[in-house]
């Protein structure tokens, strides 16, 4: 079962069991939602502010390039 535990604007912090993701916004011009799973420690980096917040999201955003993933293209399920 899945629960917000955190939520700021267009991110959500969920906790799945013993999984984290993080939802948010990742485009420029319109709105874009990816869901990507998060370490415990980036999920506590989220909730202490908007600096750490962006900072975090640039690094989830980084490791995605360097697997190959295009950071800027939803990866949820079209509702």
């Amino acid at each position: 079962m899945a629960q917000v535990i955190f939520e700021f604007g267009d991110l959500q912090v969920i906790q799945r069991g013993d999984k984290y993701f993080a939802r948010y916004d990742a485009g420029a011009h319109q709105i874009v939602m990816r869901e990507d799973e998060i370490s415990p420690n980036e999920a506590s980096h989220l909730q202490l502010g908007k600096d750490e917040m962006n900072q975090t999201l640039f690094a989830i955003q980084k490791r995605l390039i360097a697997t190959g993933v295009d950071p800027y293209v939803s990866n949820l399920p079209r509702s």
